[in-house]
């Protein structure tokens, strides 16, 4: 008898990918976090320009990429609180809490930070803070 081919099973839900994303940033896994659940054609949405010069809006995986490993090079993530995932559909928000340590510095941070899953991937995370 001929092995049949395994049956493709779904992408994960919205609340996997959730549940799974913030794990890994719980985990202080940011980029694992991104490599394992952003789509491609992944945009990511801050509210305004960041001071390294990365433009508020970037879109691709490379360009979502390039950000992430520049603000990571230069930031330290200390004293991380997170509450969610709160889903609702295609979308989870995450509500984070964190000391951000930079330039010798050690400063507040909180933020909103929404994202939208298509076929078990992110296609957008949108960043609120002031």
């Amino acid at each position: 008898m001929k092995p049949t081919a395994p049956l493709n099973s779904p992408p994960p839900s919205t609340a996997e990918v959730a549940s799974g994303f913030i794990a890994l940033w719980r985990a202080g896994e940011f980029r694992a976090a991104g490599e394992k659940y952003w789509a491609e054609e992944v945009v990511s949405i801050e509210p305004h320009d960041l001071s390294d010069g990365t433009a508020a809006v970037c879109c691709g995986i490379e360009a979502v990429r390039a950000k992430t490993r520049r603000w990571l090079a230069t930031h330290g993530i200390e004293d991380l609180s997170l509450d969610g995932p709160f889903i609702t559909g295609d979308r989870f928000a995450i509500f984070a809490d964190l000391i951000i340590a930079h330039a010798g510095r050690r400063i507040p941070h909180s933020q909103i930070a929404i994202f939208t899953v298509r076929d078990g991937r992110i296609i957008e995370e949108r960043h609120f803070y002031d």
